[in-house]
């Protein structure tokens, strides 16, 4: 079964590349590169996984996943942080993320993260 997975990266090369791994593995990829259009998606329809980019232009990734682990009608939805900041361990911990990646990332890496919780969910 098709999972939606919502990618949050401003960074276009980097959110084709997300888009085109997990369309590859079977699920349908929503790709935003704003929290304000994020936020309405996650709102407007249902997204079983977030993939995180922290260096959002705007309001930052760390931001936005708090956004999503404090709403109770957003609080299930698996985040997996994507970043190449150093300290990725703590801001997850910090905002609540249920996972991280660290950019750049390998194919396998990154498939294995998402499959993680792409099979959890019914």
């Amino acid at each position: 079964m098709k999972k939606n997975v919502l990618v949050i990266e401003d960074e276009p090369v980097i959110a084709e590349m997300m888009s085109i791994l997990l369309e590859e593995d079977g699920h349908h990829v929503v790709s935003l590169a704003d929290t304000v259009r994020a936020r309405q998606k996650l709102h407007d329809r249902e997204v079983d996984l977030v993939m995180l980019d922290l260096g959002l232009k705007g309001e930052d990734g760390q931001s936005m996943c708090v956004y999503i682990k404090e709403h109770d009608d957003l609080k299930h939805i698996p985040v997996i942080l994507v970043s190449a900041n150093s300290d990725l361990e703590q801001i997850k911990k910090d905002c609540g993320a249920d996972d991280h990646i660290a950019k750049p990332f390998g194919l396998d890496d990154f498939i294995g993260k998402v499959r993680s919780f792409t099979t959890l969910i019914n």
